[in-house]
């Protein structure tokens, strides 16, 4: 029982293991055959051509030389064998040709975020990502992806001619990291289609507001960006290309996505050529390459997006991009030149793998020369460099000085300089005698000359005129620095006006007055010596002067004198007065306590009694009676 267990297991086992094989093989031979039918359908053959026809010109000589004398291996992927862009294919057609829910339009404008608003930051944001690609159990590719979404990309998105301006005009070709030094771009990646043999760009071109290169109304997908701040993808008839009034436009080929929607199968009917089938720009469409796509999603943010690859071996077909494409929002978008010339740098360092084998040592990969790119930088202002007068700061000129307006090539200054000086860069350089921001205020007293730099040297507190120094005298007063008084006869402002004094005496030197108390100390002082002096040089009158002086102290002298006497006499009389009351009361009282005695009167010896009988004589005469026998 146990050995048939064993072997029943076996019998399993061996038939699980040839079934996964036999798994394997179809799904290879499967795989094989889409290559093959793909192959059949020319696209190995365009290759050939392409190459065979590289190795005629000089600029593209790396193309056919490399790999057939030193084998050196190019990823080429071109959409047409031996032209650009469908032929006999009209604007008309294309509006006939396409679904009738888009009616007569035959292109997509959206407004470019902020592009009525304040820029927003980061300029452009940058992700990486590996895509897997899960074809079936056995079969699944990892693919590199590069994603930038560009944000306010009016200002901020460009494209650029290879190398330098006029560069498709030269047939000029250079790797992106080449031409994105014009700009410094923060993101670049390749763009428009060229001839892999002249080097000569293909598919329309506006750069910067200049049509570089027009097609003649070819019928190929483009993006672009108008001076009215709108996106563009879509077709354009020959005319458009005027009315739209492009800043920005480049030529692709195939409409990848219309309005959110896969627009492959339609765009490829489009823009395939009448006279030639359809198998080439299918096996562009559809075969494994790296690509590149500029789109926009619905905010207006403009979207680069490449994937990494090599024709035929890895990468992504546009089918597939479609779909990758969808997950990330984006809503329009065109397909640019891809295979070896797909290229994406970030600040000026490549960040993708390219395809093509480089030239010094094919074990390495390089990046390719290509024609143009797009560029994402800085916010451009309205004028390079500001006019040379500013700084341009995330599409703002920042003006030095006084240089105002947005290309900062104006110059204003405060009050027009009060239209008595010149507006410079520094501000106002005021004429001669003004001063102050404006030039509205005159030289300070004591200054003149330009910036009032000059001190007046004029005396008599004279001013000075604020632009030649020029002493302004006072009335009264003249001179180069007004150091003379007016001449005798003439007074007022610069002594022009003329005294009419009586007897022609002077006048007052700035008022004109006749009156003789006003006129100066010093005239008045010189008058009087020279009246003194023409008197006595003439004998008109003696000078008796001296007199009149002695006679003058001598009465002064006199007059204090008699004033000295008079109040010594009042002092003495005031006394005697004194005396005499103080005496008086005295003799009342001596009545009054001898009155019993009036026959006898005590005589006395001393002086004092005598001095007081002598003053009062009547008392001795009628009052005493003599006693008898008095002798």
């Amino acid at each position: 029982m146990n050995g048939d267990s064993s072997r029943k297991l076996r019998y399993i086992l061996i038939c699980n293991f040839f079934l996964n094989i036999s798994i394997f093989a179809i799904c290879t031979l499967q795989q094989r055959d889409q290559y093959s039918e793909a192959s059949s359908m020319g696209g190995t053959k365009l290759f050939d051509n392409e190459l065979a026809s590289a190795v005629t010109h000089e600029n593209v000589k790396d193309i056919g030389s490399l790999e057939e004398d030193q084998g050196i291996k190019l990823d080429i992927l071109q959409p047409y064998k031996d032209h650009h862009g469908p032929k006999h294919r009209t604007h008309r057609q294309v509006r006939e040709c396409q679904d009738v829910r888009y009616g007569n339009v035959t292109h997509s404008k959206l407004l470019s975020h902020g592009f009525h608003g304040n820029i927003s930051l980061p300029i452009a944001d940058t992700r990486h990502m590996i895509h897997v690609m899960q074809e079936n159990y056995y079969l699944r590719r990892d693919v590199l992806m590069h994603l930038s979404v560009i944000n306010n990309p009016f200002l901020t998105v460009s494209v650029l001619e290879p190398e330098t301006d006029n560069g498709c005009e030269k047939d000029l070709r250079a790797t992106v990291l080449e031409s994105a030094k014009q700009e410094q771009c923060i993101v670049a990646i390749n763009a428009g289609f060229f001839n892999t043999t002249s080097g000569a760009c293909k598919g329309n071109l506006v750069s910067n507001g200049r049509i570089v290169h027009d097609t003649g109304g070819i019928q190929n997908a483009h993006f672009g960006i108008t001076k009215d701040g709108y996106l563009f993808i879509g077709y354009l008839s020959e005319i458009d290309l005027v009315t739209q009034d492009f800043q920005q436009l480049v030529g692709g080929v195939l409409w990848l996505i219309r309005d959110g929607k896969s627009y492959l199968e339609e765009s490829i009917k489009i823009e395939c050529s009448d006279t030639e089938e359809t198998g080439t720009l299918e096996y562009f469409a559809s075969v494994m390459s790296a690509r590149t796509v500029v789109g926009h999603d619905r905010e207006g943010r403009v979207i680069f997006m490449q994937a990494d690859g090599k024709t035929g071996e890895n990468g992504l077909s546009l089918k597939e991009f479609v779909e990758v494409m969808l997950q990330y929002g984006i809503v329009n978008a065109v397909n640019l030149d891809g295979g070896g010339s797909a290229t994406y740098t970030v600040n000026g360092t490549l960040v993708n793998y390219p395809s093509d084998q480089c030239v010094d040592d094919k074990r390495f990969n390089c990046a390719r020369n290509v024609s143009t790119i797009l560029c994402a930088h800085l916010p451009r202002c309205p004028e390079v460099n500001c006019s040379g007068h500013g700084q341009c700061v995330l599409g703002q000129c920042q003006c030095q000085g006084h240089w105002t307006g947005s290309r900062c090539d104006q110059l204003i200054c405060s009050n027009n300089c009060s239209g008595q000086g010149t507006c410079t860069p520094e501000g106002c350089s005021c004429n001669a005698g003004r001063h102050g921001d404006d030039c509205s205020s005159s030289c300070p007293g004591g200054f003149y000359g330009a910036g009032c730099s000059h001190p007046c040297s004029c005396l008599s507190g004279a001013d000075c005129d604020p632009v030649r120094g020029a002493c302004l005298c006072p009335p009264g007063q003249t001179g180069t620095l007004c150091q003379n008084a007016c001449p005798y006869g003439y007074y007022g402002d610069s002594c022009k006006e003329q005294c009419f004094c009586d007897d022609g005496c002077p006048c007052h030197p700035v008022t004109g007055s006749c009156n003789f108390s006003q006129l100066h100390s010093d005239i008045l002082q010189a008058s009087v010596c020279y009246s003194q002096k023409k008197i006595k040089a003439e004998h008109l009158v003696p000078d008796q002067s001296s007199v009149y002086r002695s006679c003058l102290l001598a009465l002064v002298v006199i007059s204090v004198l008699a004033g000295l006497s008079i109040l010594m006499n009042i002092v003495l009389a005031y006394k005697v007065y004194t005396k005499k009351k103080h005496k008086s009361q005295r003799r009342k009282k001596a009545v009054l306590t001898n009155s019993k005695q009036l026959y006898k009167f005590p005589v006395s010896d001393t002086e004092e009694d005598l001095s007081s009988f002598s003053d009062y004589p009547m008392e001795q005469t009628s009052f005493i009676k003599k006693p008898k026998g008095y002798s």
